[in-house]
């Protein structure tokens, strides 16, 4: 900002009318300059003197609530402007502090009116336009990127990436965040969503580099420093996870999440602990995190989540058959469907009675269904082990041992295997049960 030097924080905002633009400009400013974050963090603990310099007691409501979200509180933010009356600062500041808490349906609602106070204001379109892609409206929202695109802005460049991403165009989505990052070399969520992918890829180092510069920008991007730090975890680096989960707490002090994270961090630090266990749990909880509007349902299945309320794959397990089967025009076809899905991560449908569905039950332990005995056809040892779907954790350690195919994995014991860093038992038991379904068993010596 031209006036950083001299910019007195009380005097803006008890300017009658603020843009988009501006409480960006502001937000940014606040969060590089620690004198302008202790400065507002004084003046929203006495509220009073900028509430008098206002027009109405509704307006200081919504700058209160502006304020809060300028100093990323997004949640005491959704709090204070929830019950304001509606105006253009109101919708749009809410539907962004929505957007950021994780519930993209309600940011709808409120970014669409503050669209129609302002359809022109392009802070205001870039945010309706993502949470229509985060609900899941695809359609609406793909014409509205190609409008946007056409002004070659970062935000622009992002969102295209974002809508191809979340329909699983995976080489068009990482174009479109480059090309974002070519415009703007600092651009959070496009650097955030690049990182994302690489973790997901396993590309790990990569992903840590994008992932620690992204800790350096301000605002600090909430889940940055919680996929940071289960890397960090996952390295035996566990100082610097707390370190991580500790940056959520400072403005999220009861974030569920973040709380059981730091327990287990700070625990490892002085004891030992099953690290197969730990990381189940955080890569479980990352993946009931994961918004539904992300995955490429048909059209009948989203409309049944949205009917149902069902935001993430967390919100997804605690619904049953019946919750589904009670929609109209919601058949069979459309919850097996659903029920696959699921399956492919591990997890199912609550049984009801308010139950979360979870993970699956684990299949009976190999020793119980024994496998065949006989040699292995020449066709599946040149099968390559990128066929099978398996752990992170499995796929770091063939790929460190430079397995390629099933032969390469025959020809190591469990023994051998268990030598790995990072491999435990609960890991071979894994690489065991999945030959097992092709007819392999794994050599014991």
């Amino acid at each position: 900002m031209a006036e950083a030097a001299t910019l007195d924080i009380k005097d803006v905002l008890s300017t009658e009318d603020l843009s988009p633009e501006k409480l960006h400009e502001i937000r940014r400013e606040v969060h590089c300059r620690i004198d302008l974050r202790d400065q507002l963090q004084e003046i929203v603990a006495d509220w009073g003197v900028v509430a008098k310099k206002l027009s109405s007691e509704n307006k200081a409501e919504v700058r209160k609530g502006s304020a809060k979200w300028i100093l990323g509180f997004s949640e005491e933010a959704v709090g204070i402007l929830t019950p304001a009356r509606s105006g253009k600062e109101k919708c749009y500041v809410l539907g962004c502090a929505l957007l950021e808490a994780g519930r993209p349906a309600d940011a709808l609602a409120q970014l669409k009116e503050a669209s129609d106070a302002d359809a022109s204001d392009p802070f205001i379109s870039a945010a309706y336009c993502e949470a229509k892609i985060r609900t899941g409206d695809h359609d609406a929202a793909e014409s509205h990127v190609e409008r946007l695109v056409k002004k070659e802005s970062a935000q622009a460049y992002y969102l295209k990436g974002l809508l191809a991403d979340v329909r699983g165009f995976r080489e068009e989505a990482t174009g479109a965040y480059e090309k974002a990052l070519e415009v703007e070399p600092g651009h959070a969520p496009s650097l955030f969503r690049l990182a994302y992918m690489l973790d997901l890829a396993g590309e790990d180092a990569r992903a840590l580099e994008i992932y620690e510069q992204l800790r350096k920008l301000r605002p600090t991007h909430m889940a940055t420093a919680m996929n940071l730090g289960v890397m960090y975890e996952d390295r035996g680096e566990f100082e610097k996870a707390a370190q991580c989960y500790q940056t959520v707490l400072d403005q999220f002090p009861t974030h569920p999440r973040a709380r059981l994270y730091m327990s287990d961090a700070k625990a490892s630090l002085t004891m030992f602990y099953d690290e197969d266990a730990a990381r189940r749990e955080a890569k479980l909880a990352q993946v009931l995190a994961q918004p539904v509007a992300e995955i490429s349902f048909s059209p009948r299945v989203r409309t049944a989540l949205q009917k149902l309320g069902a935001n993430s794959l967390g919100d997804l397990v605690m619904k049953s058959e019946e919750d589904f089967l009670g929609i109209q025009n919601f058949g069979r076809t459309s919850l097996r469907e659903l029920k696959e899905f699921l399956s492919s991560k591990g997890l199912s449908l609550s049984a009801g009675g308010g139950v979360p569905g979870g993970p699956m039950e684990p299949e009976p332990a190999d020793e119980e269904a024994p496998v065949p005995t006989g040699p292995v056809p020449d066709e599946m040892l040149r099968k390559n082990l990128s066929d099978f779907e398996w752990s992170g954790r499995i796929r770091k350690v063939y790929e460190k041992l430079g397995l390629v195919t099933v032969g390469d994995l025959m020809a190591r014991t469990e023994k051998d295997l268990l030598k790995s860093k990072n491999l435990g038992v609960t890991s071979i038991k894994e690489i065991r049960k999945k030959l097992a379904q092709s007819g392999i068993a794994m050599r014991q010596e």
